[in-house]
Protein backbone atom coordinates (compact mmCIF):
# COMPACT_ATOMS: atom_id res chain seq x y z
CA UNK A 1 0.00 0.00 0.00
CA UNK A 2 1.09 3.60 -0.85
CA UNK A 3 1.33 6.64 1.36
CA UNK A 4 -1.75 7.54 0.27
CA UNK A 5 -3.88 4.56 1.68
CA UNK A 6 -1.84 5.53 5.03
CA UNK A 7 -3.00 9.14 4.95
CA UNK A 8 -6.48 7.91 4.43
CA UNK A 9 -6.24 5.16 6.93
CA UNK A 10 -4.77 7.91 9.52
CA UNK A 11 -7.14 10.38 8.83
CA UNK A 12 -10.32 7.87 9.77
CA UNK A 13 -8.57 6.89 12.91
CA UNK A 14 -7.90 10.47 13.64
CA UNK A 15 -11.90 10.89 13.50
CA UNK A 16 -12.18 7.66 15.27
CA UNK A 17 -10.16 8.93 18.25
CA UNK A 18 -12.28 12.66 18.26
CA UNK A 19 -15.48 10.65 18.56
CA UNK A 20 -14.36 8.90 21.99
CA UNK A 21 -13.75 5.49 22.70
CA UNK A 22 -16.75 4.52 24.29
CA UNK A 23 -18.34 5.49 21.57
CA UNK A 24 -17.29 3.57 18.41
CA UNK A 25 -18.53 -0.26 18.36
CA UNK A 26 -17.86 -1.94 14.83
CA UNK A 27 -19.35 -5.16 13.53
CA UNK A 28 -18.47 -7.22 11.05
CA UNK A 29 -19.10 -11.17 9.95
CA UNK A 30 -17.42 -13.84 10.44
CA UNK A 31 -17.63 -18.18 10.43
CA UNK A 32 -16.92 -21.42 12.33
CA UNK A 33 -17.24 -24.79 10.36
CA UNK A 34 -17.54 -28.32 12.19
CA UNK A 35 -14.15 -29.60 11.32
CA UNK A 36 -12.16 -26.75 13.37
CA UNK A 37 -10.10 -28.28 16.02
CA UNK A 38 -7.13 -27.48 17.92
CA UNK A 39 -3.74 -26.61 15.94
CA UNK A 40 -1.55 -28.79 18.74
CA UNK A 41 -2.27 -32.08 20.46
CA UNK A 42 -0.07 -33.38 23.28
CA UNK A 43 0.19 -37.51 23.10
CA UNK A 44 2.65 -40.20 24.34
CA UNK A 45 6.45 -40.61 23.19
CA UNK A 46 5.61 -42.69 19.90
CA UNK A 47 1.94 -42.40 19.51
CA UNK A 48 0.68 -40.51 16.18
CA UNK A 49 -0.60 -37.54 16.90
CA UNK A 50 -4.40 -36.35 16.07
CA UNK A 51 -7.64 -34.70 16.58
CA UNK A 52 -10.97 -35.80 16.73
CA UNK A 53 -13.47 -34.12 14.03
CA UNK A 54 -16.82 -34.44 13.24
CA UNK A 55 -16.04 -33.25 9.09
CA UNK A 56 -12.83 -33.38 8.03
CA UNK A 57 -13.55 -32.66 4.45
CA UNK A 58 -13.34 -28.95 2.98
CA UNK A 59 -17.01 -28.96 2.66
CA UNK A 60 -17.54 -29.07 6.50
CA UNK A 61 -20.99 -27.20 7.19
CA UNK A 62 -19.82 -23.63 7.93
CA UNK A 63 -21.74 -21.65 10.91
CA UNK A 64 -22.20 -17.94 9.91
CA UNK A 65 -22.46 -15.46 12.73
CA UNK A 66 -22.54 -11.60 12.92
CA UNK A 67 -21.28 -10.05 15.65
CA UNK A 68 -20.66 -6.38 17.01
CA UNK A 69 -18.24 -4.91 20.16
CA UNK A 70 -17.57 -1.81 22.11
CA UNK A 71 -14.35 -0.86 23.25
CA UNK A 72 -14.88 -2.58 26.44
CA UNK A 73 -17.55 -5.23 25.76
CA UNK A 74 -19.23 -7.61 23.46
CA UNK A 75 -22.75 -7.79 22.34
CA UNK A 76 -25.17 -10.42 21.31
CA UNK A 77 -24.04 -12.23 18.36
CA UNK A 78 -26.12 -13.83 16.14
CA UNK A 79 -25.60 -17.25 14.45
CA UNK A 80 -26.69 -18.83 11.45
CA UNK A 81 -26.75 -22.67 10.79
CA UNK A 82 -26.45 -23.69 7.16
CA UNK A 83 -30.33 -25.18 7.35
CA UNK A 84 -30.96 -21.84 7.85
CA UNK A 85 -29.45 -20.10 5.15
CA UNK A 86 -30.83 -22.95 3.17
CA UNK A 87 -34.32 -21.75 4.00
CA UNK A 88 -33.63 -17.98 3.26
CA UNK A 89 -31.98 -19.21 0.05
CA UNK A 90 -28.14 -17.59 0.62
CA UNK A 91 -24.44 -19.02 0.79
CA UNK A 92 -23.65 -16.44 3.57
CA UNK A 93 -24.39 -13.58 4.81
CA UNK A 94 -26.84 -11.09 2.99
CA UNK A 95 -28.20 -7.79 3.78
CA UNK A 96 -31.46 -9.11 5.19
CA UNK A 97 -30.00 -11.09 7.50
CA UNK A 98 -27.84 -8.28 8.83
CA UNK A 99 -30.64 -6.11 8.73
CA UNK A 100 -32.53 -8.70 10.87
CA UNK A 101 -30.15 -8.89 13.20
CA UNK A 102 -30.23 -5.30 14.17
CA UNK A 103 -33.91 -5.10 14.22
CA UNK A 104 -34.28 -8.43 16.60
CA UNK A 105 -30.99 -8.14 18.41
CA UNK A 106 -28.63 -5.57 18.29
CA UNK A 107 -30.51 -2.36 18.53
CA UNK A 108 -32.19 -3.00 21.89
CA UNK A 109 -28.44 -4.21 23.03
CA UNK A 110 -26.91 -0.71 21.75
CA UNK A 111 -29.42 1.24 23.49
CA UNK A 112 -28.81 -0.66 26.72
CA UNK A 113 -25.33 0.58 26.63
CA UNK A 114 -26.97 3.86 27.74
CA UNK A 115 -24.36 5.92 25.71
CA UNK A 116 -24.80 8.36 23.47
CA UNK A 117 -24.17 9.25 20.70
CA UNK A 118 -23.23 5.93 19.26
CA UNK A 119 -21.29 5.12 15.85
CA UNK A 120 -20.78 1.99 14.23
CA UNK A 121 -17.77 1.04 12.29
CA UNK A 122 -17.96 -1.64 9.02
CA UNK A 123 -15.79 -2.40 6.30
CA UNK A 124 -16.82 -1.99 2.49
CA UNK A 125 -18.51 -5.19 2.41
CA UNK A 126 -21.41 -5.52 -0.24
CA UNK A 127 -23.86 -5.81 2.45
CA UNK A 128 -22.95 -3.04 4.37
CA UNK A 129 -25.35 -0.28 3.26
CA UNK A 130 -24.80 2.73 5.44
CA UNK A 131 -28.30 4.38 4.80
CA UNK A 132 -30.22 1.25 5.22
CA UNK A 133 -28.06 -0.28 8.47
CA UNK A 134 -28.45 3.72 10.25
CA UNK A 135 -32.29 3.20 9.33
CA UNK A 136 -32.85 0.12 10.69
CA UNK A 137 -31.30 1.78 13.61
CA UNK A 138 -33.62 4.04 14.19
CA UNK A 139 -36.69 2.01 12.77
CA UNK A 140 -36.10 -0.12 15.99
CA UNK A 141 -35.86 2.46 18.41
CA UNK A 142 -32.17 2.74 18.56
CA UNK A 143 -32.21 6.78 18.38
CA UNK A 144 -28.38 6.53 19.83
CA UNK A 145 -26.89 5.35 16.91
CA UNK A 146 -25.09 8.61 15.17
CA UNK A 147 -23.61 7.58 12.13
CA UNK A 148 -22.28 4.49 10.31
CA UNK A 149 -18.62 4.65 8.98
CA UNK A 150 -16.92 2.89 6.53
CA UNK A 151 -13.33 2.02 6.66
CA UNK A 152 -10.93 3.21 4.19
CA UNK A 153 -10.85 -0.15 0.88
CA UNK A 154 -8.66 -2.63 2.58
CA UNK A 155 -8.06 -0.79 6.15
CA UNK A 156 -9.72 -3.31 8.36
CA UNK A 157 -6.99 -5.63 8.80
CA UNK A 158 -5.29 -2.50 10.30
CA UNK A 159 -8.34 -0.46 11.93
CA UNK A 160 -10.93 -2.93 13.26
CA UNK A 161 -10.10 -5.19 16.39
CA UNK A 162 -13.02 -7.64 15.05
CA UNK A 163 -10.59 -8.42 11.91
CA UNK A 164 -7.69 -11.06 12.59
CA UNK A 165 -7.52 -9.97 16.62
CA UNK A 166 -10.85 -10.43 18.74
CA UNK A 167 -12.26 -13.40 15.95
CA UNK A 168 -8.85 -14.59 15.81
CA UNK A 169 -8.82 -15.57 19.90
CA UNK A 170 -12.19 -16.67 19.71
CA UNK A 171 -11.83 -18.84 16.89
CA UNK A 172 -8.63 -20.37 18.66
CA UNK A 173 -11.00 -20.29 22.02
CA UNK A 174 -13.60 -22.61 19.65
CA UNK A 175 -11.27 -24.92 18.66
CA UNK A 176 -10.17 -25.84 22.15
CA UNK A 177 -12.92 -27.79 23.09
CA UNK A 178 -12.56 -31.54 22.22
CA UNK A 179 -15.20 -31.88 19.55
CA UNK A 180 -16.86 -29.43 17.46
CA UNK A 181 -20.22 -31.09 16.50
CA UNK A 182 -23.78 -29.84 14.94
CA UNK A 183 -25.35 -30.08 18.09
CA UNK A 184 -22.59 -28.20 19.89
CA UNK A 185 -20.77 -25.86 17.54
CA UNK A 186 -23.60 -22.56 17.75
CA UNK A 187 -23.16 -22.88 21.91
CA UNK A 188 -19.48 -22.85 21.58
CA UNK A 189 -19.77 -19.77 19.45
CA UNK A 190 -22.32 -17.86 21.18
CA UNK A 191 -20.14 -18.54 24.77
CA UNK A 192 -16.69 -18.26 23.61
CA UNK A 193 -17.56 -14.94 21.98
CA UNK A 194 -19.70 -13.65 25.29
CA UNK A 195 -16.56 -14.60 27.21
CA UNK A 196 -14.06 -12.09 25.99
CA UNK A 197 -12.56 -9.88 28.31
CA UNK A 198 -13.04 -6.25 28.83
CA UNK A 199 -9.42 -6.02 29.01
CA UNK A 200 -8.43 -7.64 25.85
CA UNK A 201 -10.86 -5.70 23.58
CA UNK A 202 -9.32 -2.49 24.60
CA UNK A 203 -6.19 -3.82 24.40
CA UNK A 204 -7.25 -4.29 20.47
CA UNK A 205 -8.97 -1.18 20.61
CA UNK A 206 -5.65 0.69 21.23
CA UNK A 207 -3.72 -1.71 18.89
CA UNK A 208 -5.36 -0.46 16.27
CA UNK A 209 -4.49 3.18 16.83
CA UNK A 210 -7.89 4.09 17.26
CA UNK A 211 -7.83 5.10 21.16
CA UNK A 212 -6.78 8.53 22.96
CA UNK A 213 -3.73 10.04 21.10
CA UNK A 214 -2.29 7.19 19.68
CA UNK A 215 0.11 7.50 16.65
CA UNK A 216 -1.66 6.70 13.82
CA UNK A 217 1.25 6.29 11.15
CA UNK A 218 2.92 4.24 13.66
CA UNK A 219 1.89 0.53 11.80
CA UNK A 220 2.93 2.08 8.17
CA UNK A 221 4.44 -0.61 6.31
CA UNK A 222 6.78 1.55 4.47
CA UNK A 223 7.99 5.26 6.73
CA UNK A 224 10.93 5.81 5.35
CA UNK A 225 9.58 5.80 1.35
CA UNK A 226 6.32 7.51 3.07
CA UNK A 227 7.45 10.18 5.41
CA UNK A 228 4.60 10.90 6.61
CA UNK A 229 5.82 12.82 9.37
CA UNK A 230 7.96 15.48 6.73
CA UNK A 231 4.06 15.31 4.70
CA UNK A 232 2.53 17.11 7.98
CA UNK A 233 5.39 19.32 8.34
CA UNK A 234 5.05 20.53 4.93
CA UNK A 235 1.17 21.07 4.82
CA UNK A 236 1.73 23.12 8.17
Amino acid sequence: MGAKHCEEIAQARRKLQRLGLQHVLFLDETHLRVNEAPRTTLVAAGETPYVIVEDTTQYAKRYDMIACCTSDQVLPPIIYSPSERNVIGSKGINKKMLLDYIDDILARACSGLDRFPLYLVLDRARIHNVAHILEAFHEAGCQEMREVILLPTQAAKRMSPLDNSLFHIWKDACRKHELITDRTIQRIMADEWNAIKKDTITAFYKHCRIAGRSDVFADCPAPNEHQHGRRARARH
